[in-house]
């Protein structure tokens, strides 16, 4: 099972992450920090990135 994680972008604005099997880091390559006061923020973005790796993860274990 995959973990989504609220982090930031390029921009700065939040975005939701694909978190790797360890958590400790997204599959884009962004390390994961805890959020001051442990919320995340309230957004519908997602790290492209992230989702094409997630995607690709995906189609290879179908076969």
């Amino acid at each position: 099972m995959h973990e989504m994680w609220c982090g930031t972008g390029a921009s700065g604005e939040p975005m939701w992450h694909v978190l790797t099997a360890d958590k400790i880091r997204t599959l884009c390559g962004v390390d994961k920090h805890e959020e001051p006061g442990g919320r995340a923020p309230t957004t519908d973005r997602h790290c492209f990135p992230c989702m094409d790796v997630f995607q690709a993860d995906m189609a290879s274990t179908k076969s």
